[in-house]
């Protein structure tokens, strides 16, 4: 009787650790995947580069990105919603070629508009500061551009 519990035990302790494996596997996967969605958006660039400011310019800089961060979320999402629509409808038996067209034109149009926000609020804010801030904020720029995105 006691070797029939012993096996049960094992049993279960296997099935317990193979749950266990497959779900840290599971997790590492998702991990990797949203690592990879949209690579090539680095909005973290304008962030990084105020890391060589003075404290008061940079804790102030850095407050006026989350602003703007907060006021083109809805048209950033709005141009996400878009290109999940258009390349979502490729999957039709019969795609229709112009409207995904379309919408991936208009998500880029809104992409443009997001992006001229925020480079010109940024560059507003910084041509305020003083000169060796305003220098530290490019030279971070012209190092976070010119390194290659991370995958």
């Amino acid at each position: 009787m006691r070797s029939r519990w012993l096996i049960v035990g094992l049993v279960a302790s296997v099935a317990l650790n193979l749950f266990l494996i497959g779900a840290g596997a599971g997790v590492v996967a998702l991990g990797l995947r949203m690592a990879r969605e949209n690579p090539g958006a680095r909005p973290a660039v304008f962030f990084w580069a105020t890391e060589a400011m003075s404290q008061p310019a940079r804790r102030e800089t850095r407050r006026m990105l989350l602003g703007v961060r907060d006021a083109v979320r809805p048209d950033a999402e709005r141009s996400r919603a878009l290109r999940v629509q258009a390349w979502s409808g490729l999957a039709a038996p019969s795609p229709n070629v112009a409207a995904i067209k379309q919408a991936l034109a208009q998500s880029r149009q809104i992409d443009i508009g997001v992006r001229e926000k925020v480079e010109d609020q940024i560059v507003d804010r910084v041509a305020q500061l003083q000169v060796a801030d305003r220098a530290a904020y490019a030279n971070g720029m012209s190092r976070s551009l010119a390194a290659p995105a991370r995958r």
